[in-house]
C-alpha cells in the first residue's frame, strides 16, 4: 500500500507536465500562425488593399512587386490590375429582325487609384460578369438594331466602329465602375449569321460578281470592237489619201511627159506610163528595158526610173 501511495503523486506530476508541454507548443504554433498573417508579398501585376472589419476601413493599395505588413485581423485583398480580358458571344438582332451572333473581345487595365472604389462597388471583384458583360450585351443590341443585316455586311467597318464607340462610352460612364477601367481596346472578332442566310448571301454575292464580270466583259468587247472599227476607218482613210496622192503624182508625171515630148495623144502616154510602172513592179531590179517594135525591127530602149 505504501508503494502505490508513493507512485500516485509522481503520475499526477508527469501528466501535468505533459499537459503543460502541449499547451506551450500549442501556444507557440498559435502565435507563429497569428504573426505569420501579418506579413505578405505582392506579385507583379497585382495590387493589395487592406480591409479592417473592426475599424470598417479600406486602405491601400500596395502595388507589386512588394512586401507588406498588417495587423493579423486585417484582410489583404489581392486585385489584378494589369491587362485583363473578357470575351463573349452576344446574340442580337438587326433592324429587319435577323438574328446575329457577335463575338467580341475587350481588353483593359485598372487605374490603381480607383481600385478601392471598385472594391466598394464589387466586394467579390466580379465586375466582369456584373458590369462589363451586361454593358456589352445591352449596348451592342442597341447598335445592331439600327442596321439591316445586309448593311452589317456591306458596312461592317462602320458597324464595328459604332459598337466600339458605344461600348467604351457606356463603360466610362458606368457609376459602379467609377472610371476604373483604362486602356480600353475592343475587337469584334466575328459577326455570325444563320447558316441558311449565310449560304444565301454567298450565292447572292457570287451572282453579283458574275453580273459585274459579264458587264465588264461586255464593255471590253464593245471597246475592242469600237477600236477595231476606228482602226479600219483610219486605214481606209489612209489608203484613200494614198490613192489620191498616187493619182495626182501620175497626173503630174503624164503632164510633164506630154510637155517634154510634144506628144498630143494623152491616152497613149498614159497607157505607156502605166505599162512602165507595172514593169517596175514585176522586175524591180531591171534598169533598162528593150522592146522590139516596128516593121524594121529597130528596138526601142526605155530607161526605167530608179526605185529609190
Amino acid at each position: 500500500m505504501r508503494r502505490d501511495e508513493g507512485r500516485i503523486p509522481d503520475r499526477i506530476e508527469h501528466a501535468t507536465l505533459k499537459i503543460f508541454i502541449v499547451l506551450v507548443f500549442g501556444a507557440l504554433i498559435f502565435f507563429a500562425t497569428f504573426f505569420a498573417t501579418m506579413f505578405g508579398s505582392v506579385d507583379t501585376g497585382y495590387a493589395v488593399i487592406f480591409v479592417d472589419p473592426w475599424a470598417k476601413t479600406i486602405s491601400g493599395p500596395i502595388v507589386g512587386p512588394s512586401w507588406y505588413i498588417k495587423a493579423p485581423w486585417v484582410q489583404a485583398i489581392r486585385v489584378y490590375y494589369a491587362t485583363d480580358t473578357f470575351s463573349d458571344t452576344i446574340p442580337c438582332f438587326s433592324s429587319d429582325q435577323m438574328e446575329m451572333q457577335i463575338e467580341v473581345l475587350i481588353r483593359w487595365s485598372l487605374d490603381e487609384t480607383k481600385i478601392r472604389d471598385l472594391y466598394r462597388s464589387y466586394p467579390n471583384l466580379n465586375y466582369k460578369e456584373k458590369a462589363i458583360e451586361s454593358i456589352m450585351e445591352e449596348t451592342i443590341r442597341l447598335v445592331t438594331k439600327n442596321y439591316t443585316v445586309l448593311q452589317t455586311i456591306a458596312f461592317r467597318d462602320i458597324v464595328v466602329h459604332k459598337i466600339e464607340q458605344a461600348v467604351f462610352k457606356e463603360i466610362k460612364e458606368e457609376p459602379s465602375l467609377v472610371g476604373a477601367l483604362i486602356h480600353l481596346e475592343m475587337d469584334v472578332k466575328n459577326i455570325g449569321y444563320p447558316p441558311k442566310y449565310t449560304q444565301a448571301i454567298e450565292d447572292k454575292l457570287v451572282a453579283e460578281q458574275q453580273k459585274i464580270q459579264a458587264e465588264f466583259e461586255r464593255e471590253r468587247i464593245l471597246i475592242l470592237a469600237n477600236a477595231t472599227a476606228q482602226q479600219l476607218i483610219i486605214q481606209a482613210q489612209g489608203e484613200a489619201q494614198s490613192r489620191i496622192v498616187v493619182a495626182n503624182s501620175i497626173k503630174e508625171a503624164i503632164q510633164m511627159i506630154t510637155q517634154a515630148s510634144g506628144m498630143t495623144n494623152a491616152t497613149q502616154i498614159t497607157e505607156l506610163y502605166l505599162y512602165l510602172e507595172a514593169l517596175k513592179q514585176i522586175a524591180p531590179n531591171v534598169n533598162v528595158l528593150i522592146i522590139a517594135m516596128g516593121e524594121d525591127g529597130i528596138p526601142i530602149i526605155y530607161q526605167l526610173p530608179s526605185q529609190g
